[in-house]
């Protein structure tokens, strides 16, 4: 129970971080603006921070959109079905979308390790490790495939029903 209660803690914080980092984007790019239109120089590190802190929100909040039913789901034509098929086809899209992330999850943790092994450096206006991009996917994949795989073992489906409130 412990380790249940410290997932869900994880979840939800990366959300809040992922929440605040685009609070952040806001900013910077307000100030870089301002900066700009006031005669001041701006930094010149702006856009590409706010690229990759557009991703780590983006990897950070997925996890919990998933858990809430929050991500875009096309439900009209699975609405139709009867319930034993809607509830096939529920089971067959989190088999599918579990073993994709799944995927994805280790691809990009295998490129990342490669980007370690080879002391790649993604060259912009700064300089980062190229396995950081890789480790915030790899851990947003994982993480999403985590969570559908909970909803598969509670017999779950997905329905996207949680973003239209």
């Amino acid at each position: 129970m412990f380790l249940i209660r410290l997932y869900n803690r994880v979840i939800t914080g990366l959300a809040v971080l992922g929440a605040a980092s685009l609070v952040f984007i806001s900013l910077a790019i307000i100030v870089d603006v301002v900066l700009r239109n006031t005669g001041f120089r701006p930094f010149q590190s702006t856009s590409a921070i706010v690229e990759y802190v557009m991703l780590f929100s983006t990897m950070a909040a997925a996890p919990w959109l998933v858990r809430n039913n929050g991500h875009v789901a096309i439900s009209s034509f699975v609405g139709a079905m009867p319930d034993g098929a809607r509830l096939l086809v529920g089971r067959v899209v989190l088999v599918l979308a579990i073993l994709t992330l799944g995927l994805l999850c280790w691809r990009s943790a295998a490129v990342g390790l490669e980007m370690v092994q080879s002391r790649a450096v993604d060259m912009r206006s700064i300089n980062i490790p190229s396995w950081v991009l890789y480790a915030m996917l790899s851990v947003g994949f994982g993480l999403m495939a985590l969570e559908f795989l909970r909803m598969l073992l509670r017999g779950e489906t997905y329905t996207g029903s949680g973003g239209a409130h």
